[in-house]
């Protein structure tokens, strides 16, 4: 697995310490670990479920767990699509907006519920090719911001200033290509025939970026109700895109 080696290099290329260097056995192997970690984020296990699976106890596993954490993080640090190079090709990008569910707590009882979820959540905005390649996950932001409010705030409006890209009536008042909406022609309150087969094509192409958002959500962590630490979220996200990018990058629809 090459995860596993980028992550073995980088354990073997730091210092030892007393404890690294002798004591008590490690319960799991390398790749024990690894494969605990990873199974964690992609079917949202409860710890001590992961616990009794690898027969160890629920405190090894939270050890394991933010300890791998940023391993991933640090051997996956280069595998984001380069999307400037896209953008510097004109390629025609979709974006989207896509929520994680979270608990219902003191920090997110206002801030973060969304009104057309319907549910406490984080929203990030996703970017995509028109063959449904993911280029870029935003930060999260709270639930009860809009799409349109997101995509500034989140920096990918900045990102893709001047380049073309399509969205959906979410995106009104920003320089994407979004669908025509009844009343848009003075004194024509319905849609003429050229406006509809611009949306029909429209939404043909939409759906690469519903595949993007698939894919991704295919972590359950991001898809499930989020039962970490809350802080810690951002971080989860991001690892979890590095994650799905090396998934198309290095194993391509091998997985």
């Amino acid at each position: 697995m090459e995860l596993q080696d980028r992550i073995a290099q980088i354990l073997d290329g730091r210092p030892r310490t007393p404890e690294t260097a002798g004591g008590r056995p490690v319960a799991l192997s390398l790749h024990e670990q690894l494969r605990l970690v990873l199974e964690i984020l992609r079917f949202n296990l409860r710890q001590a479920y992961a616990a009794a699976k690898y027969g160890v106890s629920q405190p090894t596993v939270s050890r394991i767990y933010r300890r791998f954490m940023p391993l991933i993080s640090q051997a996956l640090s280069f595998e984001a699509p380069e999307i400037h190079a896209a953008l510097a090709k004109g390629e025609s990008l979709i974006v989207d907006g896509t929520d994680v569910p979270v608990r219902k707590h003191k920090p997110a009882i206002r801030t973060h519920y969304s009104g057309k979820k319907k549910r406490h959540c984080v929203s990030v905005q996703v970017i995509t090719t028109l063959g449904g390649r993911a280029l870029h996950v935003s930060e999260p932001v709270p639930g009860r911001i809009h799409d349109r409010n997101a995509l500034s705030s989140t920096g990918v409006e900045k990102l893709l200033a001047g380049s073309p890209y399509l969205a959906d009536l979410g995106y009104q008042g920003t320089g994407a290509m979004i669908p025509y909406k009844k009343g848009h022609r003075p004194g024509a309150g319905e849609l003429i025939e050229h406006d509809k087969v611009f949306n029909k094509q429209l939404s043909k192409y939409r759906a690469s970026v519903e595949r993007g958002n698939s894919h991704l959500k295919n972590w359950k962590i991001l898809s499930e109700i989020y039962r970490g630490v809350f802080h810690e979220l951002p971080v989860v996200i991001r690892i979890v895109s590095r994650l799905e990018f090396f998934r198309d990058n290095v194993l391509g629809t091998r997985y």
